[in-house]
């Protein structure tokens, strides 16, 4: 067996026993009313039952949840109180009277849950003016951000608009492919997609967006300008611009396609290609081997070298994390998951469809590097196939699964641990690099040390895979996270990159602890 499934097979035993002992103790409780507030309340409740990554029990979420009330009148509370048969009940305060005394359902009955939790909620928007004075909308928003707050940092809820945000900036949406500036009242089409709708019908940048379908743009809101550019796959909106150059009116009609963010960017010096990536999202491995092709082609054997630059960015989609890794990952484990739920426990191998198997490959952290882009630079630091260079990174470590709520919302819930290749957990731990170049200056004076450091370091017997805990904290306080992004980074990447003997010994991470 392989220390990925050694390890995550060790892990997921003890989660588990862990959070047999969490379970709670059951109590009756009366039906939920059928109201849709109710129902929303309940879905949530089920879901973080079924998908969270540890049992919390529903008095726990629920009480965080209506005390999160205050948020909106100060003199709203949720006291837990002592009843005579033992039992703790929940007592709703306004203006220390008590408004109802609730005695807790079960800590299984979801709908009895949601049903106090609606009922709570009615009660306080009868008592306080400061509540009804709120759309029902923004007090469901208080209410699941306090419940959120009953569980982990990186679990929340996210508001209908919100929510449609968030998939956009993940798997795109039906536009056509400019960005916006506002500029005194007015808009004007600031980058335009390449082979985009917009570039396709001619819209430059620089264009002042005057009128959409007939609707004049001046003194708009942005949200509503941005409305009337998205609309159903394949529709035609027309757009009057005033082009400065011709110091002139146009009129362009332009079919709405899928429009997905770039997150990928490339440039090259002297045979070595940089690409950028600033999130993982739909097609970002797409973008990324894209790239690798076209420079691949270009330079020919004049390529030297790659380098990923992951610093800042905060992850994205699991998927592609596994597609971006599977480019340069021959064979091999890349990730695995572990978790409560069963759908949760995955393993992720390389297909064996590399595109730049044996290219030399240097992969830049920071502190601000998190989830996605730490699944792809463990995965290639333990399987020797890049030299990691940087900070510390940012220790996500952990898996989120979004689920839609009835009002057009999402749920953002942790469900599983991230094991790296070495069978090590990304949580805490994140990624150290191979070289280090935190609390360095950043001048040609440090690059030269740093270097100089890997030509003089040794190879111990025991490699960085057999490090316990504490040791491997030791090591990421000796490299502390950072997130400047500095060009030294990038000058050790070209160095090393520009040495072939030089990167060879650098891909050694067998490295002791300071």
């Amino acid at each position: 067996m392989s220390p990925l499934f050694t390890a995550a097979a060790r892990i997921r035993t003890a989660l588990l026993l862990s959070l047999a002992v969490l379970a709670g103790c059951a109590h009756t409780a009366p039906p939920a009313p059928a109201d849709a507030e109710a129902r929303l309340f309940t879905q949530a409740l089920q879901d973080i039952a079924r998908f969270y990554i540890k049992p919390v029990s529903d008095r726990k979420l629920v009480s965080f949840g209506l005390a999160n009330l205050s948020r909106l009148d100060r003199n709203l509370s949720v006291v837990e109180t002592p009843a005579p048969d033992g039992r703790t009940e929940l007592a709703l305060i306004y203006r220390n009277r008590q408004l109802a005394l609730f005695s807790p359902p079960a800590d299984n009955d979801a709908a009895a849950w949601g049903a106090l939790a609606s009922r709570a909620v009615a009660m306080a928007k009868a008592a306080s003016a400061a509540v009804a004075a709120h759309s029902d909308g923004r007090i469901e928003e208080i209410v699941f951000d306090g419940l959120a707050g009953a569980l982990d940092r990186f679990s929340r809820y996210s508001a209908p608009r919100a929510a449609r945000a968030q998939r956009a900036a993940l798997e795109g949406f039906s536009g056509i492919g400019i960005t916006l500036k506002a500029v005194s009242g007015r808009f004007l089409v600031g980058a335009v997609l390449p082979q985009g709708p917009a570039a396709r019908a001619g819209i430059k940048p620089g264009d002042r967006i005057v009128a959409i379908d007939g609707h004049s743009t001046a003194g708009q809101p942005r949200a509503a300008v941005v409305g009337w550019l998205r609309g159903p796959l394949a529709s035609v909106v027309r757009l009057t611009v005033y082009r400065p150059a011709l110091a002139r009116e146009r009129s362009f009609s332009v079919r709405r396609a899928l429009v997905v963010p770039a997150t990928v960017k490339a440039s090259e010096r002297d045979g070595v290609v940089i690409f950028r990536i600033t999130g993982f999202s739909r097609d970002t491995s797409e973008r990324l081997a894209a790239g690798l092709a076209h420079w691949q082609r270009a330079l020919g054997s004049g390529l030297r070298g790659v380098v990923l630059d992951l610093r800042g960015d905060p992850g994205g989609l699991l998927y592609q994390a596994v597609g971006v890794s599977n480019l340069f990952i021959a064979k091999g484990p890349i990730a695995a998951t572990i978790g409560r739920n069963p759908a949760s426990r995955q393993f992720f191998a390389a297909s064996g469809t590399a595109i730049a198997p044996a290219v030399p490959l240097v992969v830049l952290i920071d502190g601000g590097s998190a989830s996605a882009s730490e699944i792809v630079a463990a995965a290639l630091q333990d399987l020797h196939r890049a030299v990691i260079v940087g900070s510390a990174s940012y220790g996500k470590g952990t898996v989120q699964t979004v689920l839609p709520l009835r009002n057009g919302g999402e749920l953002t819930l942790t469900w599983a641990l991230l094991v790296r290749p070495s069978g090590y957990l990304l949580a805490r731990n994140g990624v150290i690099p191979s070289i280090c170049t935190s609390g360095l200056a950043n001048d040609a004076r440090a690059v030269s040390a740093v270097l100089a450091r890997v030509r003089a370091a040794p190879a111990p017997a025991r490699p960085a895979a057999a490090l316990d805990q504490a040791q491997l904290l030791r090591l990421r306080r000796a490299c502390p996270a950072r997130t400047d992004k500095r060009p030294l980074d990038l000058e050790v990447a070209e160095r090393l990159l520009a040495d072939p003997a030089l990167y060879r010994d650098a891909l050694d991470d067998r490295r002791p602890p300071p």
